[in-house]
C-alpha cells in the first residue's frame, strides 16, 4: 500500500486509514490498537483524513466514532489535488518574471559553480539551449576520456539536437582517433548547423563555450563541471578554440 503515501498520506496517516478500512464503524480506541499508533495523535490524523475525505466523523451516545468514506473517494481526492496543482502552477508561472528578475539581479559579475554527476550537466546544458537564439555560437572542445560511455554519449547527442532545432551553431573539436566515430554521429549532413574539425590531443575534459558563459566537464569515476560566468574567461577559451580550430583538419 505504498501508494497511499505516493498520494499524499502520511506513514501514520495511511496506519490509521488502513486500519479504519478493517475496523469499519470504530471509537478512538479499537483504532489505536489496530493502528498501533499513539492514542494522543490519533485524533489529529482522524481529522486530517477526514479533510481529505477518506473518513467521516458523528456522535453517538456522546462519544465520537468514525467510519471510512468509499475507497473511491481515493480518485476524487487525487483529482482535487491536480486541480490544485494547476492553479499553484498557473499562479508560479505568473510569478516567474519578477523572479527572474531578482535572480539575474543577484548575480555577480563572475560566478564559478561546481557541479557534480550527470544531473547536474543536465541542468548546465538544457540551461545553455535556452539561452542560445539561432545562429548564436557554441564552441565544442571534446575530451578523449569517459565521454564514450553510453550514458554520456547519448546525453550529449540529445542536447546537440536540441541546439540543432534552433538552429545555434555548433563549432566542435575532436582528436584526430574519434573521427569514425564522431563524424557519424554530428555529421554537417545530419546537423547542417555544425561544423567538426579534429586535432591530436588527449585529455579527459572536455570545453563548452557559448556567451559569457564556460563549461569544463571532466570525465573521471564521477563527472565533475565547472561552470564559469565570465566574459573575459568566455573571451580568452574562444581564441584559445580559434588557434586550435586552424591547426585542426576537417
Amino acid at each position: 500500500m505504498e501508494i497511499l503515501k505516493e498520494i499524499g498520506l502520511s506513514e501514520s496517516e495511511k496506519k490509521v486509514y488502513l486500519a479504519l478500512l478493517d475496523l469499519g464503524d470504530s471509537t478512538r480506541g479499537n483504532i489505536v490498537n489496530e493502528s498501533g499508533v499513539t492514542g494522543s495523535k490519533v485524533y489529529e490524523l482522524l481529522e486530517k483524513l477526514q479533510g481529505k475525505g477518506l473518513i467521516s466523523i458523528y456522535i453517538k451516545d456522546k462519544i465520537k466514532h468514525f467510519k471510512p468514506t468509499n475507497p473511491k473517494q481515493l480518485l476524487n481526492y487525487l483529482e482535487e489535488k491536480k486541480t490544485k496543482m494547476s492553479e499553484i502552477e498557473e499562479q508560479t508561472k505568473k510569478i516567474i518574471p519578477t523572479l527572474l528578475l531578482k535572480y539575474d539581479s543577484s548575480k555577480k559579475e563572475q560566478e564559478v559553480e561546481l557541479i557534480t554527476g550527470l544531473r547536474g550537466l543536465q541542468i548546465i546544458f538544457r540551461e545553455q539551449v535556452e539561452s542560445l537564439k539561432g545562429n548564436d555560437v557554441c564552441y565544442v572542445i571534446g575530451g578523449t576520456k569517459g565521454s564514450d560511455e553510453e550514458i554520456v554519449q547519448g546525453f550529449f547527442e540529445k542536447i546537440h539536437l536540441m541546439r540543432e532545432k534552433k538552429k545555434i551553431k555548433t563549432k566542435m573539436l575532436f582528436n584526430l582517433r574519434q573521427k569514425q566515430t564522431t563524424s557519424k554521429l554530428y555529421s554537417s549532413k545530419k546537423y547542417p548547423h555544425t561544423s567538426t574539425k579534429y586535432i591530436e590531443h588527449s585529455s579527459p575534459v572536455a570545453i563548452n563555450i557559448y556567451k559569457d558563459k564556460t563549461i569544463i566537464i571532466i570525465f573521471g569515476e564521477q563527472i565533475t563541471s565547472i561552470h564559469i560566468k565570465s566574459q573575459d574567461v568566455a573571451n580568452s577559451f574562444i581564441e584559445y578554440f580559434n588557434l586550435l580550430w586552424k591547426q585542426a583538419k576537417k
